[in-house]
């Protein structure tokens, strides 16, 4: 079955939609903005990844529901808006505390995954709804109905229980879709819309990263560091925006699935990042840890793009050489910045380096591609 290539508009509710994860990004970066003993706690990882994957969740199954069979309608703009309150709800629980809303958490996010079930199962009984599209809602059917009872089931329980339940039903709904839709031969999305709504998700996590370079544009902030974090993120964007925007294949037959699960990583690298910067001035802090730190997040965001090369059109298909100057930019800024530990100017001048030299790559292959196919290029005006 080919992809749905006709490019469907993005709605304004949508763009509305997603302006609560603005503020959910936010409160999921204070998670790891907290060192102690100058490293990261497992807990606050642990509580990190899971509040990452309640919310891409959530935003994930709206999107594919939006993109196959959601318009504009006042049922699905009324949906929309009752979400948006559960997500501030559940947002403003995120926190170190978080285990003292449990019971509340729990409703919360049961009640958002059940609203996600009733929206599958009104278009499941829709008239106009044929037997192949069915199919494909039967699946989303059981992910959202499992994982709604799932999470509910964890507020009933004891305390010793509860939250291994609740960790349980969450990674339940992230893992079903591989194993259900990967097996379904009619699943289809419309591919450029797709990729417009993960990129603007992708904008709010990078916007993220801006709110935390403002606090090194100040007088009494601004330094040299102020210029480098300012460059990596640029280029850093410029890589994203490279591969998402002009080298993809928005015309190729991919099911969306690995385009969606890739960005799982892109967003967690970021937002690892965005917390080093911080973390990198920090006299207090595990010098080791935090370059580590940083260049697991930098790795996880690189991996994940250069990843979709395979969906690229033909002729911006990534050859092995183009991987392996990827690869090995990567691991030379890696070890001399472990090296240099100890010295944040070096390694943020590393860093920057780095981000400089795969974005400034990216464009190079891109425009000499471009030119040995007499495609349209990027201009110098």
């Amino acid at each position: 079955m080919t992809t749905l290539i006709k490019h469907k508009r993005v709605e304004f509710s949508e763009l509305f939609y997603d302006l609560v994860f603005v503020f959910a990004i936010s409160k999921v970066t204070t998670l790891i903005d907290h060192l102690h003993n100058g490293i990261l706690t497992w807990n606050s990882l642990l509580d990190f990844f899971i509040a990452v994957l309640v919310l891409t969740d959530s935003w994930m199954i709206q999107t594919v529901y939006t993109n196959r069979y959601g318009k504009n309608s006042l049922f699905n703009i009324v949906i929309m808006f009752i979400k948006m309150g559960l997500l501030l709800f559940i947002a403003n629980m995120m926190g170190p505390d978080w285990q003292q809303y449990f019971h509340y958490l729990c409703w919360a996010i049961g009640t958002l995954t059940l609203i996600l079930f009733f929206q599958y199962l009104v278009e499941f009984f829709r008239k106009s709804t044929d037997d192949v599209n069915r199919e494909s809602i039967k699946g989303f059917l059981w992910i959202t109905g499992l994982g709604s009872l799932g999470v509910y089931l964890a507020a009933l329980l004891p305390i010793y229980v509860r939250v291994y339940i609740l960790f349980a039903s969450i990674l339940l709904i992230f893992i079903m879709p591989i194993i259900l839709l990967s097996k379904d031969k009619h699943y289809q999305v419309n591919l450029p819309h797709l990729i417009e709504r993960l990129s603007l998700l992708v904008i709010i996590t990078f916007g993220e990263m801006i709110m935390e370079l403002v606090n090194f544009f100040t007088i009494e902030n601004f330094s040299i560091y102020s210029v480098l974090y300012f460059i990596i993120t640029l280029s850093l964007f410029l890589f994203y925006f490279g591969q998402f925007d002009h080298a993809i294949d928005e015309k190729s037959s991919q099911k969306g699935l690995f385009l969606v699960y890739s960005h799982y990583p892109i967003f967690i690298g970021l937002i690892m990042m965005t917390v080093s910067m911080s973390f990198l001035l920090n006299p207090e802090v595990n010098r080791l840890f935090v370059t580590g730190f940083y260049y697991i997040g930098f790795g996880l965001f690189q991996a994940a793009v250069l990843a979709n090369g395979p969906y690229n059109k033909h002729y911006l298909s990534y050859s092995k050489s183009y991987y392996c100057v990827q690869a090995t930019l990567y691991l030379a800024a890696l070890i001399l910045s472990l090296i240099f530990a100890s010295n944040p100017i070096i390694v943020a001048s590393i860093a920057t380096i780095l981000a400089l030299a795969i974005a400034t790559h990216f464009i190079y292959f891109y425009v000499t591609q471009n030119k040995k196919y007499s495609k349209s290029n990027w201009g110098l005006f």
